[in-house]
């Protein structure tokens, strides 16, 4: 997270603030800080549109994603909320005019309560307007949902993602040609090692 953090207040030219004291720094000029209102970046996702560039931010112990406006000395542009409380949204990936936004269940030690509902999946978003990413729809693993997925644009993306059945995460491919229908297109595992069925083969 600290990386992160430090990632961030590289590009960051918005709200001043005096840089964290006991900062190092080796062929790298820190140009701005943000406090991101308090809620430190975690994931982090840049793309430039019509000429700007925007940093978008998910937050390891705040839900939702923030969007900064990281050309000039404006920052904090828009955040995205999200309802459930008991669900990670720590990372997104942006490809073209689209993002996805991985959610999953909480890890014990994280402040995650299995008695609570959480969300899981991908949610898959129109970035038309890059400052107010409008939801086209939604993957469900039916597991503990996806951590460290992968996109870049067009027709697939590819997730970690917690299945049935599956000890851990698995690589799946999804097709998302129609977003609103998100089509299961592939899928990778390791037998013997995330498919409990397979250890008991010979």
């Amino acid at each position: 997270m600290a990386l992160a953090c430090f990632i961030a207040s590289l590009f960051v030219t918005g709200v001043f603030a005096q840089i964290p004291p006991g900062a190092l720094a080796s062929n790298v000029r820190v140009v701005g800080y943000s406090e991101v209102d308090g809620r430190p970046p975690f994931k982090l996702s840049i793309q430039q549109r019509n000429g700007r560039w925007y940093l978008y931010a998910g937050h390891l112990w705040h839900r939702g994603w923030t969007i900064l406006d990281v050309t000039t000395r404006q920052a904090l542009a828009s955040r995205t909320s999200f309802p459930s409380v008991h669900t990670w949204t720590i990372q997104m990936e942006i490809g073209e005019d689209k993002m996805i936004t991985a959610l999953e269940k909480i890890g014990q030690g994280w402040g995650g309560d299995a008695a609570k509902p959480n969300d899981e999946g991908v949610l898959i978003w129109s970035l038309a307007d890059p400052l107010r990413p409008q939801r086209l729809g939604q993957y469900k693993t039916g597991g503990t949902g996806t951590h460290r997925n992968f996109y870049s644009g067009g027709r697939y993306m590819h997730l970690a993602a917690g299945m049935p059945d599956y000890s851990g995460n698995i690589y799946v491919i999804v097709d998302i040609a129609n977003p609103a229908k998100p089509v299961e297109a592939g899928r990778w595992w390791v037998p013997g090692s995330t498919w409990p069925a397979a250890r008991s083969q010979p």
